[in-house]
C-alpha cells in the first residue's frame, strides 16, 4: 500500500497507507478528508491524491496555501517513490513498495502503447 509520512513542524512524522485500488484520497483539516491533518496551514479541503493509468498525483483543492514541490506551488504534482511534497507547511512524503513501483511502471508503458496504437490507427485512416 502506498505510504505518506506526515510530518507537521514541531512534531514527529505519522504514515497513512492507502490501498492502490482507491481513485482517490482526500487530505485536508475537515474531519470529512481521508486524511485529517490539523495545522492551521493546511485548508479543510487542501488536497486529493487521484489515481490516474500509471500514477498518482496529488491536486490542489484551491486552497489557500496550496501544495508545493521544491518550494514551488503547483496545481498538480505526479508524485514518485520517495518524492517529498508540502501542502501548507506541513511535509509529506510519499513512499512506495517495490512491487507497486513495478505495477505504475507496468500501467504507463501499456497506457504509452495504447497511445501509440491508436495515433498509428488515425493514420491509417487519413
Amino acid at each position: 500500500m502506498p505510504r505518506i509520512s506526515i510530518t507537521e513542524p514541531g512534531k514527529d512524522s505519522q504514515a497513512y497507507r492507502f490501498d492502490m485500488k482507491r481513485m482517490k484520497v482526500s487530505l485536508g483539516r475537515s474531519s470529512s478528508n481521508d486524511v485529517k491533518i490539523e495545522h492551521r496551514s493546511v485548508s479543510k479541503q487542501h488536497a486529493a491524491i487521484e489515481r490516474r493509468k500509471g500514477g498518482l498525483v496529488i491536486c490542489d483543492c484551491e486552497s489557500t496555501n496550496g501544495v508545493k514541490l521544491d518550494g514551488e506551488r503547483q496545481e498538480e504534482i505526479t508524485l514518485t517513490n520517495g518524492m517529498e511534497v508540502e501542502v501548507g507547511d506541513v511535509s509529506l512524503e510519499f513512499s512506495l513498495s517495490d512491487e507497486e513501483c513495478d505495477q505504475l511502471t507496468e500501467e504507463r508503458f501499456k497506457a504509452k502503447r495504447e497511445a501509440e496504437a491508436a495515433e498509428e490507427e488515425d493514420a491509417d485512416e487519413e
